[in-house]
């Protein structure tokens, strides 16, 4: 069975569990985790609601950094299969963005392991790492996706409007990340509002568009 896949067969599986994967973790954080008041400093509040969860946040952290793996090696198949009939350097450029990010991503997940073995004194600081860190790859995640989204309407893979939208979306989530750098106040969570509504939208989007390139590159039996 698996011998018989082919490599768009592994491209479109990956893109629907990274999709997938993803997804899950995005829920449980947006349903289950609660949200500091202000005048709290929001990163002791975050690194104690990943050590009150424990389990579900180490379940959260592996779960996107299986999710990101999966997605980034769908797209990479997906500019392969592109670049088979001509030069494709503007995808190119956001697919390096793209996969460069990922791996930054997965740095930062990968702080939340350290918050709930290590000491709850140093958690803040560590939070700090993590935020830090989807702040300097998000930019490069979000661009490279801007600019992807924006070469495949070229070709007009899926939708082009569709395209279109999440390349303006993503392109909107870079500015924010940018403004919300230099406004941060720490013990006021309103100051990262209109990035968590850029980074719910355009991650809503971006878990669509995966699995609907899913469904067009998988063979039809």
């Amino acid at each position: 069975m698996i011998s018989r896949l082919s490599v768009k067969d592994v491209n479109g599986i990956s893109l629907i569990l990274g999709a997938l994967f993803s997804l899950i973790p995005f829920i449980i954080q947006l349903f289950l985790y609660d949200i500091p008041k202000d005048g709290e400093h929001i990163f002791t509040f975050f690194s104690n609601q990943i050590i009150l969860n424990g389990s579900i946040s180490l379940f959260n952290a592996l779960l996107s950094i299986f999710g990101a793996t999966f997605t980034a090696y769908g797209l990479f198949g997906l500019f392969n299969d592109f670049k088979k009939d001509k030069s494709e350097t503007l995808m190119s450029l956001g697919l390096f963005l793209f996969l460069f990010a990922t791996v930054g991503f997965i740095i930062s997940w990968s702080q939340d392991f350290m918050i709930v073995w290590g000491d709850a004194n140093f958690a803040p600081n560590q939070m700090m790492v993590e935020l830090s860190l989807i702040f300097a790859f998000g930019i490069h995640y979000w661009a490279g996706l801007a600019i992807f989204s924006y070469s495949l309407s070229q070709h007009h893979f899926l939708n082009t409007n569709f395209l279109y939208g999440l390349s303006i979306i993503s392109t909107i989530n870079v500015f924010l990340i940018v403004y919300t750098l230099f406004t941060l106040d720490p013990y006021n969570v309103s100051s990262l509002n209109l990035l968590y509504l850029g980074f719910i939208i355009g991650n809503i989007v971006f878990y669509i568009f995966c699995l609907l390139t899913a469904f067009k590159i998988l063979p039809k039996k």
